[in-house]
């Protein structure tokens, strides 16, 4: 497949292929962008193409180097991310010495989950940062000869992570690039790295993806209807990570949550909002709360579309009745802004916020301006 296993991200891809055919890799590489958009996935498929041994602008996915990348098995290819600090573990210890057994095994099962997806999130129990010990051995590995043709490649993903001694040994050796070496630094806050860091990565900017980009991937990969796919892919909000865990989540009971929330606001049932948002306080689920506001998003996306007359361009086209009927309780104008407020609280999901405290604010927000009411009892 090779880079057709990384999901959109033409412009990225189309780069990183000219790169590779002008022979001109610079040493050191920094994937940002949002969370789940394929940065890992980008990092491995170029860690494959520069070790495979037919040479190219992709890797073949035939030969016996293309074959051990593929298992993150290649002795030239190595994946640093964050790991637990084992007991008594001292800074001189390799990083996985100090760690028990069981620790060790969920390590070794994370990298081989990341070998059949490379958009799976690696997480260990009790990681927090990328430990000094992995940067050392790192540096250790790179001093030796490469194992077998071709470049050896370190992808330390999530790297603002790592902490302040492993940053300044990431940028130390970034300052001494050795021949034959390419770092590829994988991160979604590029803001949180050491500027020192940043100025000596050459930076490629990953994109959100397209719904289409997301829905023919779930469909593709998971065998999802194509409806309740687009569906999801409009919840991800661009990120195919987020589309993915979605796939266990029941879309269509999110819709009708959503849906009353909206006749809520229309009928000023106050109570009723107040306890939908003690709910929220109470789950403490950043993702459930992030999933009602996208769906809010697309009712009031759908209501505006019905508004300029493009019905056929809904997502809830099973509801056109439900649609019309909101069409004459919110006006224009103001399902316009309804949205841009949902954004709003979207963004602020990241910050730390009191997830009870935000829904509530919104809601007296969204009731603020959805005022229009006559045959709201109808919606």
């Amino acid at each position: 497949m090779s880079w057709q296993s990384v999901i959109g991200q033409q412009r990225v891809k189309d780069l990183l292929a000219r790169m590779v055919g002008s022979g001109r890799v610079p040493s050191a590489l920094l994937f940002e962008g949002p969370e789940g958009v394929g940065k890992d996935a980008a990092a491995i498929e170029l860690a494959k193409v520069l070790n495979c041994e037919r040479g190219g602008t992709e890797a073949c996915g035939e030969c016996s180097s293309c074959i051990q990348a593929a298992a993150l098995q290649h002795p030239n290819i190595q994946l640093v991310f964050p790991l637990p600090r084992g007991e008594n573990e001292t800074k001189d210890d390799g990083a996985l010495a100090k760690l028990d057994e069981k620790t060790v095994r969920k390590v070794r099962e994370e990298i081989h989950l990341k070998s059949l997806d490379p958009y799976h999130k690696i997480s260990i129990p009790k990681a927090q940062v990328i430990k000094i010990s992995s940067i050392r051995e790192v540096i250790r590995e790179d001093s030796l000869s490469l194992y077998q043709h071709g470049r050896r490649v370190i992808i330390i993903m999530r790297a603002e992570e790592a902490g302040i001694e492993s940053a300044n040994a990431i940028l130390k050796v970034l300052e001494e690039p050795t021949p034959g070496t390419v770092f590829i630094l994988t991160t979604s806050r590029r803001s949180s790295l050491l500027s020192t860091i940043i100025s000596r990565c050459q930076p490629l900017r990953f994109d959100l993806l397209t719904e289409s980009e997301v829905t023919e991937a779930l469909v593709t990969r998971y065998n999802l209807d194509p409806s309740d796919a687009a569906l999801k892919a409009r919840l991800s909000g661009g990120s195919y990570i987020k589309a993915v865990d979605l796939i266990e989540t029941d879309t269509l009971e999110v819709r009708d949550q959503a849906l009353d929330v909206l006749r809520e606001i229309a009928v000023g049932n106050y109570s009723q909002m107040a306890g939908r948002a003690s709910r929220m306080l109470e789950s403490r689920d950043p993702q459930k709360v992030e999933t009602l506001l996208r769906m809010l998003q697309i009712w009031l996306r759908d209501v505006a579309i019905v508004h300029n007359g493009a019905r056929d361009s809904v997502i809830n086209r099973d509801k056109i009745d439900v649609l019309e009927k909101m069409e004459k309780s919110f006006n224009a104008a103001s399902t316009v802004a309804a949205s841009a407020s949902v954004d709003t609280a979207l963004s602020q999901l990241d910050a730390n916020v009191n997830l009870g405290l935000l829904f509530v604010n919104l809601l007296l927000t969204l009731s603020g301006l959805l005022n229009k009411k006559s045959e709201a009892q109808h919606v």
